[in-house]
């Protein structure tokens, strides 16, 4: 039992003495004796409606024939009010006995009706109960302590339902294991279900019997098991004199359950199989999961034939409630009626704007010089935008017309580097390609000259020379293929994907990837190398093959840098050093980047050269051994891939550092946010 609803103008008398029994039946008897009585049919709705209330827990069957008929009865006499409680009670019918969408379609429908409803008064908060159990069962706790809060703010408009989101509240609290705000709850439901005094509540219940099972749950997850106990047998007390089979299935389930955590199965199988029998009886679906799902559980030990009867019971029971169908029904309907809100809220907004603007209208008519110079200014200020518009137009037209003369001109520069790049190799391709022509035809000559005399001295120089020539034409060949690859490569978008990496294990491992491969190509190569990270570097989201070819290229270049220096200088006291570092450090913004830096003691870079390095096709090294991309390609993978930045220090071997004590090398410093 929930709710009274009042009817206008309506009283339904029962007799005294049905109300001082503690009995429902006593009082759904005078009920159905007064039903019987009247001719009146708004009378007959206000008995049918306290008569589904009643019956709510005791006989679903019953409390839907009632709600309906009642239901007709209001929907011909057009008694809103009447219609949002018998609408209420249906659908808690419908949410016991397992219909979930069927009772969410009916919310939404009571709730669109109660728009139109002057004064909010107890017919709504069924309705909105319903509303707050049917989220609670799918287990959007958000949206259901949206709804019980809206019960408690309905304050003495409906007190019925202030106690009754109050103890909504509290079952959510429960579940969310907030014990301390699920008890605050409790309190205020039961000091608010004591003030009733216009209702059959204080002659049969002092509170409804499902306040003791709410605190039952909470004492029990405070490890008070024996006052929960007790709250549930008072339950038990309450429901079995009146014959709630939904009260009574919910609380030997309970029972069943504090028996089977304490390990007693004989007791835990009798309260489930007394709470299966009671929810079996009024089709009652969750009563029979839960009730099934602790006997699947008991028998598995004990009787694999019972455990499987059961557990097939609660699979198909649990299909029945929560089943995929089920399920996205109601998030259609939830969906749908999200989409509903807004589509009327939009059209409530366009319905003020449109009362607005004729209200306007109505005051510029008594303005109507005002409006003629307001359209006057209006119309210069099109005249006037029109003009902006079309300068803007001819701008822009410009702006493209100038950016693609800069894209043509760095079409031109960069084919033209190229050109410069692939030509060299490809002379000296044709260079020694028409050398071996002509010494083929020397040899060819000389071969003729005398079958029988011949000169295998020159010949064997002349073959020398032509295998000399085909390896340096082998040789230029692959530098034209790497060029032709490294553009590849720089024109060429990463499809990797980005992951969170660390960065200290990247720079270990290319670190030492680069120092061994080197000592492969030449055993006389020899560097100190030395690596200093941060232990509290974050993980950054990186594209890990992309950032290791950054440092690959750049730890190449410093080994190659210190072992050019110790190849050229003849001071015996200089030590090649290679170091790489990484470290968070904080911006001017306010924002932590990852600063990684690899520094060489070689000759450095010149202050001239600076500004080149990073562009494609620039190198320092000798003709044939670098392509002058790998330091562009590292650019771009930093700055545009990873919104990163890369720059250079550098100082050359002078007078001036000399005496200044300054040791000449390069420094590459590249940070990416975090």
């Amino acid at each position: 039992m929930k709710y009274i609803v009042f009817l206008l103008c309506i009283v339904v008398s029962i007799p005294s003495n049905a109300r001082d029994e503690n009995n429902l039946k006593r009082l759904n008897d005078s009920l159905r004796y007064e039903l019987r009585k009247t001719s009146i049919d708004t009378v007959k709705a206000a008995i049918m409606i306290q008569l589904a209330e009643n019956l709510l827990y005791s006989n679903p069957d019953s409390a839907m024939y009632f709600g309906e008929r009642a239901l007709k009865i209001a929907e011909r006499e057009n008694l809103i009010q009447v219609q949002l409680g018998t609408i209420g009670f249906i659908g808690n019918t419908l949410i016991n006995t397992g219909d979930l969408p069927k009772a969410l379609e009916l919310g939404f429908q009571a709730i669109e009706m109660a728009k139109d409803v002057p004064i909010r008064v107890a017919g709504i908060g069924p309705t909105i109960d319903n509303m707050g159990k049917i989220y609670y069962l799918i287990g959007n706790y958000e949206k259901a302590m949206y709804y019980y809060e809206e019960m408690v703010e309905m304050g003495d408009d409906d007190i019925v339902g202030v106690a009754f989101g109050y103890l909504g509240l509290a079952k959510v609290y429960e579940r969310l294991n907030m014990l301390d705000s699920a008890m605050i709850c409790l309190d205020k439901s039961f000091q608010t279900f004591s003030t009733f005094n216009h209702s059959f509540f204080p002659t049969v219940y002092h509170v409804t019997p499902d306040w003791y099972n709410v605190r039952a749950k909470i004492f029990f997850r405070q490890n008070k098991p024996e006052i929960a106990l007790k709250d549930l047998f008072t339950t038990l007390q309450m429901t079995l004199i009146n014959d709630e089979a939904f009260h009574t299935a919910n609380t030997y389930n309970e029972i069943s359950a504090y028996y089977g955590r304490i390990n007693h199965p004989d007791s835990a199988v009798y309260y489930a199989e007394k709470g299966l029998f009671e929810a079996i009886r009024v089709s009652y679906s969750l009563g029979i999961l839960n009730a099934s799902e602790i006997l699947a559980e008991q028998y598995e030990s004990l009787d694999a034939s019972k455990a499987l009867h059961f557990f097939k019971l609660a699979s198909e029971t649990r299909s029945q409630l929560y089943g995929a169908g089920n399920i996205q029904i109601i998030r259609d309907m939830i969906a749908q009626n999200e989409l509903k809100q807004r589509e009327l809220k939009a059209a409530r907004i366009e319905n003020q704007n449109r009362i607005r603007l004729n209200t306007l209208l109505g005051s510029l008519f008594t303005l109507l010089v005002v409006a003629i110079l307001l359209f006057r200014n209006n119309r210069i200020k099109q005249k006037s935008k029109q003009k902006i518009e079309n300068a803007f137009d001819q701008l822009k037209a410009t702006q493209e017309q100038l950016i693609q003369s800069e894209k043509m001109a760095s079409l031109g520069e960069l084919t033209a580097g190229i050109a410069h790049e692939i030509q060299n190799p490809l002379n000296f391709v044709n260079n020694f390609s028409e050398v071996n022509q002509e010494l083929l035809e020397e040899l060819e000559n000389e071969r003729l000259k005398s079958k029988g005399d011949r000169d295998e001295k020159l010949q064997n120089d002349l073959l020398n020379d032509i295998k000399e020539n085909e390896l340096k034409i082998s040789h230029h060949g692959k530098r034209a293929d790497e060029i032709v690859k490294g553009m590849l490569q720089h024109s060429r978008s990463s499809s990797s994907q980005k992951e969170m990496t660390d960065l200290n294990i990247i720079v270990d491992e290319y670190l030492r990837l680069a120092y061994h491969g080197l000592r492969a190509k030449d055993k006389s190569f020899n560097a100190d190398f030395h690596l200093e990270i941060d232990e509290n570097l974050p993980k950054i989201n990186v594209i890990p093959q992309d950032i290791g070819r950054v440092l690959l290229n750049l730890i190449n270049n410093a080994f190659y840098a210190v072992s050019s220096k110790a190849s050229a200088t003849e001071d015996n006291g200089y030590k090649p050093r290679v170091s790489v570092s990484t470290k968070t450090i904080k911006q001017d913004n306010g924002r932590d980047v990852v600063e990684i830096r690899i520094k060489d003691n070689g000759f450095g870079i010149p202050s001239s050269l600076k500004d080149k390095i990073f562009e494609p096709f620039f190198t320092t090294k000798p003709t044939g051994e670098g392509t002058g991309l790998g330091l562009s390609i590292s650019y771009d993978i930093v700055t545009k891939g990873h919104n990163g930045k890369m720059r250079v220090e550098s100082n050359v071997l002078s007078d001036e550092n000399i005496k200044s004590n300054i040791e000449s090398g390069t420094e590459f410093i590249i940070t990416i946010p975090k």
